[in-house]
C-alpha cells in the first residue's frame, strides 16, 4: 500500500510538472536580434516593439515600470554594444562603468554569450529537472501545509536586465541572473520566486494608522524568508559584482534596523503616521533590506525551523529576530522594548478584531 501511494504521488508530481511551462522564447529571440546587430544592422522600431511585446519581456517591463524613454535607451545601447561600427564608443563607455551601467549590463550578455547560449540549450533540454529543482528549493522555506504546486504559473527566461520577479502569478528570470545563480545553486533563484507564489500570508486587519507599518512588515518577511534560499550563494567574491545581492542586503540591512526601530516608536507615540510608501523609502527596497539580514541572524542562531513554521506571520518574524539577536555573539541590533511592545499591541488588537468578527458571523 505504501509503495502504491508513493507511485501515485510521483505520478501526480510529474503530471503537474508537465503542466508547468518554461518559456524561453524571449531569450531565443534576443540572440536572433544579436545576430543581426553583429552584422551591423540597427534594430528597427518595429522589430524592437515586437520583441518587447513577447510575454516574458512584457511582464518584466510592467513589473519594473520601465517607461518608453528607458526602453528606447536600451535599444540604442544594444546597438552600441553589438554593432561592430560602434566598438570605439563601447570601449570608451566600459571604462566608466558607474556612469554607463546599462552598457555594462548589456555587455555582460555579449562577453558571456557562448555560456549563455549553452545554458539556454541545457535548460530547454532539461525542463522537468529544472522545475523539480525549483520546487525543491522553494519548499526549503515552506511548512508542509504550503508545499503545494502552482501548475498555472509559467517561468519565463528573458535576456534583458539582471533581476528576477514573481508577477501576476508567473515568474520571470533574466538570463544573466539565472545562469549565474544556477551555477552556484541549481534552481535556487527560481525557487525564491516560486516561494512568493506558494506562501500564504496571514491576514491582519489593523487600524488605519498601522496599515503602512503592516505593509512593510509583510514586505520584509516576504523577501527575507526566501532570501535564505538563494542569496547566500551570491556571497562568493567570484560572483559577478552586479549580482552580489547577498552581501549588499546584509550590509545595508544592518544599517536599516535603527531607522525602522525609530519609525515604529514614532508610530507608537503618535508623533508621525507612516504610509506604505513612507516605509518603503525608509528601508529603500522591496523588503530584502533588512529582510535578508534579519533572516540570516535568525538562521545562525538556530531558529530557522521556527521561521519556516511561521513563514506566514510578519509579527513572528520580528519576535524571532529579536530573540536571535539577543543571544547572537556578533551583537546585532536589537529592537527596543517600546517597538516590540507596540508590535505586540497591534497584533493583539488585530486578533481581537478577527475574533469579534468571527463571533458575529
Amino acid at each position: 500500500m505504501k509503495i502504491l501511494f508513493t507511485i501515485l504521488f510521483l505520478l501526480s508530481f510529474n503530471l503537474c510538472l508537465r503542466a508547468q511551462t518554461i518559456d524561453e522564447t524571449a531569450a531565443i529571440k534576443y540572440f536572433e536580434l544579436v545576430d543581426s546587430l553583429k552584422k551591423g544592422k540597427p534594430l528597427t522600431q518595429d522589430t524592437w516593439t515586437t520583441f518587447l511585446g513577447l510575454e516574458g519581456n512584457r511582464l518584466y517591463i510592467e513589473n519594473q515600470g520601465f517607461n518608453s524613454s528607458y526602453l528606447e535607451k536600451y535599444r540604442k545601447e544594444m546597438e552600441i554594444v553589438y554593432m561592430p561600427q560602434n566598438d570605439s564608443i563601447l570601449q570608451s563607455k566600459l571604462k566608466n562603468r558607474q556612469n554607463h551601467f546599462l552598457t555594462y549590463v548589456i555587455n555582460q550578455y555579449k562577453a558571456n554569450e557562448p555560456e549563455l547560449r549553452k545554458y539556454l540549450v541545457e535548460l530547454s533540454n532539461g525542463k522537468d529537472n529544472y522545475l523539480k529543482a525549483m520546487y525543491d528549493n522553494a519548499y526549503l522555506m515552506l511548512p508542509k501545509g504550503m508545499q503545494k504546486k502552482s501548475p498555472d504559473a509559467k517561468l519565463y527566461i528573458i535576456s534583458i536586465e539582471n533581476d528576477g520577479i514573481a508577477h501576476r502569478g508567473n515568474i520571470v528570470l533574466t538570463h544573466w541572473l539565472a545562469y549565474n545563480y544556477d551555477k552556484a545553486k541549481y534552481g535556487a533563484v527560481s525557487g525564491h520566486e516560486l516561494h512568493h507564489l506558494l506562501r500564504k500570508p496571514k491576514q491582519y486587519n489593523v487600524e488605519e494608522k498601522d496599515k503602512g507599518l503592516l505593509t512593510i512588515l509583510n514586505k520584509i518577511l516576504n523577501e527575507g524568508g526566501p532570501d535564505l534560499i538563494d542569496k547566500k550563494s551570491s556571497l562568493s567574491a567570484s560572483f559577478p559584482e552586479e549580482l552580489q545581492f547577498g552581501a549588499y542586503f546584509l550590509s545595508t540591512g544592518e544599517k536599516a534596523l535603527p531607522k525602522l526601530d525609530a519609525a515604529i516608536k514614532e508610530i507608537a507615540t503618535g508623533q508621525k503616521v507612516y504610509s506604505g510608501g513612507d516605509m518603503n523609502q525608509l528601508i529603500g527596497s522591496s523588503g530584502h533590506i533588512p529582510g535578508f539580514y534579519m533572516a540570516d541572524v535568525i538562521e545562525r542562531n538556530g531558529l530557522k525551523s521556527k521561521l519556516i513554521k511561521n513563514i506566514h506571520d510578519p509579527f513572528q518574524f520580528f519576535y524571532l529576530y529579536n530573540k536571535a539577536a539577543k543571544k547572537d555573539k556578533a551583537n546585532p541590533f536589537v529592537f527596543s522594548d517600546a517597538t516590540m511592545s507596540y508590535l505586540k499591541k497591534v497584533e493583539s488588537e488585530a486578533k481581537r478584531k478577527r475574533s469579534t468578527s468571527a463571533n458575529k458571523s
